[in-house]
């Protein structure tokens, strides 16, 4: 594992200036339908979101990176435009990201996932590995804990009882740290309205949420990984805690791990410009 960094934090990035025009495809694979938004131009870029979410999870920042690659955004198995098909697996899903990047005809592609996208991301790279020319994950574990398996809990409850957007809203409590949403609250309640499950789209974010909660165990796969990785953590997430993050990474051969401080689960949004221009330049080197 390389460095262990520590970054400024700062306000969320915003789009400027004018939008590249944004085009849905759907390619029709062995596992059913995957849609994906494509945005930009330039080398592309593969951004994978994480439980129960669709492409518009990532808000303004496929526009914000827009200028300088294509960026890819795919729904994830069960939601959206990826609905139907065999059900999801952490495999599966792997399997569905390297068809968007097939698909896109641009080679290998800088990969960025967050949370079960940061997952599906290290499997991408383990079993496509042409695919993935560099891979950056957030806020996710090698394996299942006991404390994690409370958090699967957590969701389970928050999607059979309560409403979808309610469901956000107590995610919101989580996501981000204190200080940061006391000075973003606006930017908290666009992610919670971003968030938000489409009632079609429950059963397929559950039936992500039981197959996670079978157990996974990817550290031995991990040492497989040849591309260069870096692995951001939250200092204060509570849904996968840095230390689960920080053994990932170790997991990693010569992976960078990055801590923020004061940052919980939504470390991408609250490490602010100085944390999304490190990603940028890593993918772009």
């Amino acid at each position: 594992m390389g460095d262990e960094g520590r970054g400024r934090r700062g306000a969320p990035v915003t789009a400027t200036g004018t939008a590249s025009p944004e085009v849905v495809r759907t390619v029709e694979g062995p596992r059913g339908p995957v849609a994906y938004q494509r945005t930009g131009s330039g080398a592309p870029v593969l951004l994978l979101a994480g439980l129960g979410s669709r492409a518009r999870l990532w808000g303004e920042l496929p526009r914000v990176l827009s200028d300088r690659f294509t960026v890819l955004a795919p729904d994830n198995r069960g939601v959206g435009g990826s609905r139907g098909g065999a059900p999801f697996t952490l495999d599966g899903a792997a399997d569905d990201a390297a068809l968007v990047v097939a698909d896109a005809g641009l080679g290998a592609a800088g990969v960025l996932g967050v949370s079960m996208g940061g997952l599906v991301a290290c499997r991408l790279a383990v079993r496509h590995p042409d695919a993935v020319h560099r891979l950056a994950v957030a806020s996710c574990a090698a394996r299942l804990t006991p404390s994690h398996r409370r958090v699967m809990r957590f969701f389970e409850l928050a999607f059979t009882r309560l409403e979808p957007a309610e469901a956000a809203e107590a995610f919101m409590a989580f996501a981000f740290g204190s200080a940061f949403a006391d000075r973003f609250p606006g930017f908290v309640d666009q992610a919670a309205r971003l968030w938000t499950l489409d009632p079609e789209d429950r059963p397929g974010a559950l039936a992500q949420l039981h197959h996670l909660g079978a157990g996974w165990d990817v550290r031995a796969e991990l040492a497989t990984i040849g591309c260069p990785t870096l692995v951001l953590a939250g200092e204060l997430d509570p849904i996968v805690p840095a230390a689960a993050t920080r053994e990932l990474a170790a997991a990693i051969p010569e992976a960078r791990y990055r801590e923020v401080p004061g940052a919980a689960h939504s470390v991408l949004a609250e490490g602010g410009a100085a944390l999304l221009a490190e990603v940028v330049e890593f993918l772009s080197t």
